[in-house]
């Protein structure tokens, strides 16, 4: 079987721009709003099952616990939808943050910990960038977060002298973390799924070509990925019809399910 966890990071376009000033990267309230607005109305079409990653950042540490944000995360949630959180520990083309481990471990509760107080849950993480250490593995259990969606397999990303993210040799199809290395298959209570479908990345041909040969290897064995993308194009009619148009393939060869089922499944499957 071919399983697809549709996932949004709740990122704005002007984050990564470093020519902004300070002012013109901060997020604005009304727009993110609105685009939440927007993947949840798209996503009724997937009878609600997603992922929404929350962002956090240096520059928006808890911007997204706003009540205007936290009414959707629930509205999120009923409609049987994940919550994820989204951590940009950077400032991007400048420093990148991943293997602090301190760092991460601050975020992470910090969020955690917020969330729940707000009576929502994050079930799942994806770096900013699709970055990943495995020194946030043992963060992520303690904070009973047990998937991970940053893999995109043989991604290599350097800003600079930067290693930014790097998944060259990763597994393409659901796996434990190592401790020691994320990029191979472990014995830690972390499952990765990776980056099936990265949807801004590809024409609606290729997005079908991608569909038909995953399909194909799940005739085998279950194959679960991610479908990847960003809040900020739900907010651009053209995005945000491509995406629409995405899912409607994407439903002709798999079943969309969220971040609780995809737990489930992984965990049934291992049991065999």
């Amino acid at each position: 079987m071919l399983y697809f966890v549709f996932t949004v990071d709740g990122d704005w376009s002007q984050y990564y721009d470093p020519a902004l000033s300070e002012e013109k990267r901060r997020p604005s309230l009304q727009k993110l709003v609105d685009y939440v607005k927007e993947e949840i109305k798209v996503t009724e079409a997937l009878k609600g099952k997603f992922v929404h990653f929350i962002h956090t950042s240096p520059r928006a540490r808890d911007f997204f616990l706003r009540r205007e944000f936290v009414t959707l995360f629930r509205q999120i949630m009923d409609f049987q939808g994940s919550l994820g959180i989204h951590c940009h520990e950077d400032d991007p083309r400048k420093e990148y943050f991943y293997s602090d481990q301190k760092r991460m471990r601050e975020v992470i509760g910090f969020f955690c910990e917020a969330l729940s107080e707000n009576r929502l849950k994050a079930s799942a993480y994806r770096g900013g960038y699709l970055a990943f250490s495995p020194l946030t593995i043992p963060v992520l259990e303690e904070n009973h977060i047990f998937l991970d969606f940053s893999c995109e397999p043989g991604r290599y990303l350097m800003h600079g002298s930067n290693l930014v993210s790097d998944w060259r040799g990763a597994p393409d199809n659901f796996y434990r973390l190592d401790y020691q290395d994320h990029r191979r298959r472990g014995s830690s209570n972390v499952f990765e799924i990776p980056v099936g479908i990265y949807v801004e990345n590809l024409s609606l041909a290729k997005i079908q070509s991608k569909a038909k040969k995953l399909k194909k290897r799940a005739e085998n064995s279950n194959i679960i990925v991610s479908v990847l993308t960003h809040s900020f194009n739900f907010g651009n009619f053209f995005e945000r019809r491509k995406i629409v148009k995405a899912l409607k393939i994407l439903k002709q060869y798999g079943t969309f399910i969220n971040a609780e089922e995809a737990h489930s499944k992984i965990v049934e499957e291992e049991k065999r």
